[in-house]
Protein backbone atom coordinates (compact mmCIF):
# COMPACT_ATOMS: atom_id res chain seq x y z
CA UNK A 1 0.00 0.00 0.00
CA UNK A 2 2.84 2.57 0.62
CA UNK A 3 4.14 1.78 -3.36
CA UNK A 4 1.24 2.51 -4.16
CA UNK A 5 0.29 6.04 -3.06
CA UNK A 6 3.57 6.84 -4.84
CA UNK A 7 5.82 6.70 -1.54
CA UNK A 8 9.30 5.75 -2.18
CA UNK A 9 9.95 1.93 -0.73
CA UNK A 10 13.34 3.13 1.30
CA UNK A 11 11.28 5.76 3.35
CA UNK A 12 9.16 3.10 4.88
CA UNK A 13 11.77 1.58 7.16
CA UNK A 14 12.25 5.08 8.78
CA UNK A 15 9.22 6.17 10.42
CA UNK A 16 7.16 4.13 12.88
CA UNK A 17 3.78 2.10 13.45
CA UNK A 18 1.80 5.38 14.10
CA UNK A 19 3.28 7.18 11.46
CA UNK A 20 2.64 4.84 8.86
CA UNK A 21 -1.30 4.64 10.08
CA UNK A 22 -1.62 8.33 9.65
CA UNK A 23 0.20 8.80 6.72
CA UNK A 24 -1.83 6.14 5.28
CA UNK A 25 -5.29 7.36 6.39
CA UNK A 26 -4.16 10.63 5.41
CA UNK A 27 -3.61 9.26 1.79
CA UNK A 28 -6.41 7.32 1.74
CA UNK A 29 -8.74 10.57 2.86
CA UNK A 30 -7.48 12.45 0.23
CA UNK A 31 -7.72 10.21 -2.37
CA UNK A 32 -11.69 9.54 -1.16
CA UNK A 33 -11.75 13.57 -1.64
CA UNK A 34 -10.43 13.41 -5.04
CA UNK A 35 -13.20 10.27 -5.63
CA UNK A 36 -15.82 13.10 -3.93
CA UNK A 37 -14.31 15.85 -6.09
CA UNK A 38 -14.77 13.52 -9.48
CA UNK A 39 -18.22 12.65 -9.03
CA UNK A 40 -18.94 16.86 -8.40
CA UNK A 41 -17.85 17.29 -11.53
CA UNK A 42 -19.42 14.65 -13.16
CA UNK A 43 -22.83 15.83 -12.15
CA UNK A 44 -21.89 19.47 -13.18
CA UNK A 45 -21.13 18.20 -16.25
CA UNK A 46 -24.24 16.28 -16.34
CA UNK A 47 -26.51 19.45 -15.71
CA UNK A 48 -24.41 21.41 -18.35
CA UNK A 49 -25.65 18.43 -21.18
CA UNK A 50 -28.46 18.62 -20.12
CA UNK A 51 -29.17 22.12 -20.61
CA UNK A 52 -27.11 21.80 -23.58
CA UNK A 53 -29.31 19.23 -25.16
CA UNK A 54 -32.47 20.65 -23.67
CA UNK A 55 -33.18 23.91 -23.52
CA UNK A 56 -29.80 25.93 -24.35
CA UNK A 57 -30.96 29.14 -24.56
CA UNK A 58 -31.51 28.99 -20.99
CA UNK A 59 -27.54 27.31 -19.73
CA UNK A 60 -26.57 28.74 -16.76
CA UNK A 61 -23.22 30.26 -16.68
CA UNK A 62 -21.00 27.74 -15.26
CA UNK A 63 -18.20 30.59 -15.68
CA UNK A 64 -18.89 32.67 -12.63
CA UNK A 65 -19.03 29.70 -10.07
CA UNK A 66 -15.07 28.84 -11.32
CA UNK A 67 -14.11 31.86 -10.27
CA UNK A 68 -11.21 31.87 -7.14
CA UNK A 69 -8.97 34.51 -5.40
CA UNK A 70 -5.52 33.90 -5.64
CA UNK A 71 -3.70 30.98 -5.01
CA UNK A 72 -1.12 30.51 -3.01
CA UNK A 73 2.61 29.58 -3.10
CA UNK A 74 2.83 25.89 -2.98
CA UNK A 75 4.99 24.60 0.05
CA UNK A 76 8.75 24.12 -0.66
CA UNK A 77 9.90 20.18 0.05
CA UNK A 78 11.81 21.43 3.31
CA UNK A 79 8.90 23.25 4.65
CA UNK A 80 6.33 20.51 4.05
CA UNK A 81 8.53 17.98 5.64
CA UNK A 82 9.02 21.16 8.85
CA UNK A 83 5.26 21.12 9.08
CA UNK A 84 4.83 17.40 9.21
CA UNK A 85 7.63 16.82 11.30
CA UNK A 86 6.14 19.68 13.91
CA UNK A 87 3.07 18.00 13.69
CA UNK A 88 3.97 14.66 14.67
CA UNK A 89 6.17 15.97 17.32
CA UNK A 90 2.86 17.39 18.63
CA UNK A 91 0.77 13.78 18.46
CA UNK A 92 4.17 12.41 20.00
CA UNK A 93 3.86 14.98 23.16
CA UNK A 94 -0.24 14.18 22.90
CA UNK A 95 0.35 11.16 23.15
CA UNK A 96 3.09 10.60 25.75
CA UNK A 97 1.16 13.19 27.91
CA UNK A 98 -2.13 10.52 27.57
CA UNK A 99 0.36 7.78 29.39
CA UNK A 100 1.85 9.72 31.84
CA UNK A 101 -1.34 10.83 33.17
CA UNK A 102 -2.56 7.51 33.58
Amino acid sequence: MWVEFGLHHSDFWDITIREYSLIIGARRKAKDAEVQAQRVLNQELGTLIQFAFHDPKNMPDFAKAGETGPRSKPMSNQEARAKLHAYFSSVAAQANSQLSNR
